[in-house]
């Protein structure tokens, strides 16, 4: 059995250095709870730009470049002081954050070992909507799964976890333990028209990921407090209206599907702990293995093929077009 847990809380918003203060602290915490392995939720330091869906692209400019200017490199400094803290307290580390890579920023994923060491870096393949105005999107070829002392890790970022491609790609590597970082679900309470984005329907597809993989899913999510509610409207009446303090909903769902942790408090920070084995992993492969005896690969192929249209042979595709036979034209 190996104890695992997704954390649930506040980040010091758009504050690099305070958010790595906290995530020091969590880590200890976690190291004295013989807890061997923790996941921090999407773009957890410095913080998710929540304004960016509330108000118009020019007025979140703002928040943008602050969420810019509190991004970190995955050699820098800050990294390396939350791998210098994995090893003082023996936990591997998962952690989403804004990665900045040249001029651009990237919402990523890290996975560091328990001796220190980074395991895997990712970006989100896909910003979504919003977002893209924020980050740039990952390589085509970056679905990541590595062998760790607690099993085969991987993780995806937000609505990735969503994505059909994304999540095939991740079974076929043998992934046992996913981590499903999301931000908080607090961003659109007053907004019936984006439940897709509420914690139900999320935590549903962190839910659904588990059981169609076969693999255990740990879900980290974030809180907005209340003393940063006004810091991410900027004072717009309508966008206070939009969102609300609160927001977390961490939870770890075991390989068929259930739930293995109790809700804790939305506006309190917390674990979400679960003791998980990874013998329940071949149990439920007994019953569908998406990876392997209930795959179809032939025919992902041929839906994927359909999909991307008619392809032409290469030696067809490099002749010039040539004009009809003179027999043709007289037709």
């Amino acid at each position: 059995m190996v104890k695992v847990a997704a954390v649930q809380a506040s980040p010091v918003w758009l504050d690099a250095k305070g958010t790595l203060d906290k995530t020091i602290a969590l880590i200890e915490d976690a190291g004295r709870k013989d807890i061997r392995m923790l996941a921090f939720g999407e773009v957890w330091l410095p913080g998710y730009p929540f304004s960016i869906w509330l108000l118009p692209p020019m007025q979140a400019m703002e928040i943008v470049m602050r969420h810019r200017a509190n991004a970190i490199t995955v050699d820098g400094s800050e990294m390396r002081a939350v791998g210098a803290a994995a090893k003082r307290a023996g936990v591997q580390v998962a952690m989403g954050y804004a990665e900045r890579g040249g001029a651009s920023i990237y919402c990523s994923f890290a996975l560091i070992g328990e001796d220190g060491q980074l395991l895997m870096n990712h970006r989100k393949l896909k910003p979504t909507h919003m977002e893209r105005t924020v980050w740039g999107e990952g390589a085509a070829d970056d679905l990541q799964v590595v062998d760790t002392r607690i099993g085969r890790v991987g993780g995806l970022c937000c609505w990735e976890n969503m994505q059909p491609i994304n999540r095939q790609g991740m079974y076929q590597q043998g992934e046992q333990i996913h981590v499903a970082v999301w931000p908080s679900f607090g961003m659109f309470k007053g907004a019936p028209q984006a439940y897709a984005l509420s914690a139900e329907a999320n935590l549903v597809q962190s839910q659904c990921y588990a059981m169609q993989g076969s693999c255990f899913v740990l879900a980290p999510s974030s809180i907005i407090t209340e003393e940063q509610l006004a810091d991410i409207t900027m004072g717009d009446a309508g966008a206070a209206q939009m969102v609300s303090a609160g927001g977390g909903a961490a939870a770890v769902f075991g390989p068929d599907g259930r739930r293995l942790t109790d809700p804790l408090d939305e506006y309190t920070d917390g674990f979400a702990v679960a003791d998980i084995d990874l013998s329940a992993i071949e149990a439920a492969k007994v019953f569908a293995d998406p990876a392997g005896h209930y795959n179809r690969p032939d025919v992902a192929r041929i839906v994927l093929s359909r999909s991307a249209g008619p392809k032409l042979p290469a030696a067809e595709a490099s002749k010039p077009e040539e004009s009809a036979a003179p027999e043709e034209a007289a037709e």
